[in-house]
């Protein structure tokens, strides 16, 4: 499954827009860490939002099972990572190919 990783900042959506333009067909989802007041997706676009706090150490366990559930519902072609700061880009990259949530993730 592919996944995109996108680090919030000041115009989210831009990079939340060029993502959805890039991948038009197939299932596609998004994830959402954090507090970004409103994200606009297509309504067919399912969206997951989890809880602030980085992924890979507070937020590890609302990860897996919000990426879990959305897989299992939804079974995306494609799904994009939202996340608030890239303080820990690197093991959050290393979470979603290494399998351990679930699914392997091939990054784009």
């Amino acid at each position: 499954m592919r996944a995109s990783v996108v680090v919030g900042d000041s115009d989210v959506q831009r990079s939340v827009n060029a993502w959805l333009a890039a991948n038009p067909a197939g299932r596609r989802a998004v994830v959402v860490e954090g507090a970004f007041s409103v994200l606009e997706v297509p309504v067919d676009v399912p969206q997951t939002r989890l809880g602030a706090g980085c992924v890979c150490c507070l937020g590890q366990v609302p990860l897996r099972v919000g990426v879990t559930r959305m897989v299992r519902s939804v079974r995306p072609d494609s799904v994009l990572l939202v996340l608030s700061h890239g303080e820990h880009l690197a093991r959050v990259r290393a979470l979603l190919t290494d399998g351990s949530l679930g699914v392997r993730f091939d990054l784009d």
